[in-house]
């Protein structure tokens, strides 16, 4: 994870309005800033929206658990750019799938989709980002499955991870 040091010549505060700019076109959730570096009072309510938005104390500082839950979403986001136009971001392989627990880039992907489309999801819970395979996670995917009439046992194979990828697709189709 990169953090801001006073050695670098880097602008922090440039890289937060432009993942908060890049976020508010991918998401519809933040509202758009001009980045001019400069911490200002719209920065300042954007990051606001931001945390709340994803449960954290709405203080409008980017303390230490801010920038990284910004930067993780950034990257996710990064991955998911290059993922969406390939509908399958799994190997059809019979039997793969991902164990309850596991820690993995790929499920910060996988909960950013699933928080994403739970508006059309009664039984959806709002997901933590923390791309682990956990219960609330398990749950949302075992609604999804029941949804998609396939077998919800909540395993995370390649044929629940596809489509849910294409239901990703689907609604940020409408939404676009």
């Amino acid at each position: 994870m990169a953090y801001y040091n006073l050695e670098d010549s880097s602008n922090p505060i440039l890289q937060i309005q432009k993942i908060l700019r890049g976020l508010e076109r991918m998401e519809n959730g933040v509202s758009p800033i001009a980045p001019s570096g400069s911490y200002e009072s719209d920065t300042k309510d954007a990051v606001i929206r931001f945390q709340k938005k994803y449960g954290l104390l709405p203080t409008g500082v980017v303390d230490k658990e801010t920038w990284d839950l910004l930067h993780k979403i950034d990257q996710a986001q990064r991955d998911v750019n290059q993922l969406i136009n390939a509908t399958e971001i799994f190997p059809r392989e019979f039997g793969y799938e991902i164990p309850l627990n596991t820690k993995d880039t790929v499920i910060y992907i996988i909960q950013h989709f699933l928080n994403e489309i739970k508006n059309e999801y009664e039984d959806f819970k709002t997901l933590e980002f923390n791309g682990i395979y956990d219960k609330d996670t398990q749950d949302n995917i075992k609604a999804f499955q029941r949804r998609h009439l396939i077998e919800d046992n909540g395993n995370l194979n390649a044929e629940t991870i596809n489509l849910l990828s294409k239901e990703y697709e689907r609604i940020n189709s409408r939404q676009g």
